[in-house]
């Protein structure tokens, strides 16, 4: 087996403190068992030559993590683990793996503006990809349908009321909002939509 240890940060001209074990891997199969090493541990022998490379990798949303590669005395891997930053906490990687560096060298996706005036009887709903959209009444009632899900939506009376839902996004990609989102809006009523959608498509 393979300890893992951690260090703590230290400020300057403090010594380092010991050590902290966080757990142990096993080389045969890569799987990590947090806390300390079972009671029968020892120090391995000349013929046991397993190690350990650290990486520090970024999923394709950009979230850092750290690959376990398990060497046997040949060099091969044999089997991997991925953790939070932390060294110990199971980690998942979304997407495509890659060099945390390609995060930091991301395009922004370009946000085309929509813009629409409604007079009732007349149902918005949301183009794909929308991260945001603003909301002016000119003469309600409306009812907004905001959530996923949502069976009862939200009735505003009140003219001249202004809304915006906005979804939050990564550095480098924009929030969605719900695609369940709309707006009706009844007879006599009047009401000013705007919103942002990514790719620039259809936005009708």
């Amino acid at each position: 087996m393979l300890l893992l240890a951690r260090s703590g940060c230290t400020a300057c001209g403090s010594p380092p403190a010991e050590p902290e074990l966080v757990g142990w891997l096993d080389p045969a199969n890569g799987e990590f068992t947090h806390g300390p090493a079972p009671e029968d541990a020892g120090p391995c022998g000349t013929e046991d030559c397993a190690s350990v490379t650290v990486l520090r990798l970024c999923d394709q949303d950009c979230v850092p993590f750290l690959r376990h590669l398990v060497h046997d005395c040949t060099g091969a891997v044999i089997s991997s683990v991925d953790t939070t930053p932390d060294g110990v906490t199971p980690y998942t990687p979304a997407g495509t793996v890659g060099d945390c560096a390609d995060c930091q060298r991301c395009v922004p996706e370009p946000m085309c503006p929509g813009f629409a005036g409604l007079t009732g009887p007349e149902t918005w709903t949301i183009p794909a990809a929308t991260e945001s959209v603003s909301l002016s009444v000119a003469c309600g009632p409306v009812t907004v349908y905001p959530c996923a899900g949502a069976t009862d939506g939200v009735q505003i009376n009140e003219c001249g009321v202004s809304l915006q839902w906005v979804a939050p996004g990564t550095e480098c990609r924009p929030g969605v909002l719900c695609d369940s989102f709309r707006i009706e809006v009844p007879e006599g009523s009047a009401v000013y939509v705007s919103w942002l959608s990514a790719g620039c498509g259809d936005e009708s």
